[in-house]
């Protein structure tokens, strides 16, 4: 069992509780059982187009889930993502960048467009909307804590999550600001070959 704190995006602390990873078992293709890969639920881009997370493969994925009316804690996640991307320099391109929304209601693929330009986000990220069901399997896998709010927003854990090439989950950091050196190190390994995990 792993401990996350839950933050709130106003900044205040909420309570604590137990998360567990949950792998799935069905395979699509040569995929192991570990690949969150294997999630067949399909999800919606900023530009509008329809993608399996399973269309990542191939690259090392930084992935993190926020929601974009979020105004403390989220922006921040974006922004730590952000540095990841610029320690990598030239290999950038050789991850994905993907950032999955909490909110199924309010964040459509016209507003992830919208805060994809309001975060300065180049090409390199790719912003995802998907049903409640898809969303909260996923967040299930990556041990994602969240719940909503009943303002709409929602309290969440703030954690960016490594997958390796096959979508099997390497590293994980919590919290905001943290320090990405061993996440930017990690990533120059898998983009050398390195299967180490």
């Amino acid at each position: 069992f792993s401990f996350f704190a839950i933050l709130s995006c106003n900044n205040s602390q909420q309570s604590a509780f137990v998360g567990d990873i949950v792998k799935t078992t069905d395979n699509v293709g040569t995929l192991s059982e570990e690949s969150i890969y294997n999630l067949s639920d399909t999800f919606t881009t900023q530009d509008n187009h329809t993608v399996r997370l399973k269309d990542f493969a191939g690259k090392p994925t930084v992935i993190c889930m926020i929601f974009t009316h979020c105004t403390y804690a989220c922006p921040r996640l974006t922004a730590d993502v952000k540095k990841i991307e610029e320690q990598l320099g030239k290999d950038a391109g050789k991850a994905n960048f993907v950032l999955v929304s909490f909110d199924s209601e309010r964040d459509t693929p016209e507003q992830l467009k919208h805060f994809q330009k309001e975060m300065n986000l180049d090409n390199h990220f790719t912003l995802l909307h998907g049903n409640d069901d898809a969303v909260r399997t996923l967040s299930v896998l990556l041990n994602v804590q969240f719940q909503k709010n009943s303002d709409g927003d929602f309290s969440h854990s703030n954690i960016i999550s490594i997958l390796d090439k096959e979508g099997k989950l390497t590293l994980q950091k919590e919290g905001i600001n943290a320090s990405q050196q061993e996440t930017v190190s990690r990533l120059k390994e898998m983009m050398n070959g390195d299967k180490k995990s």
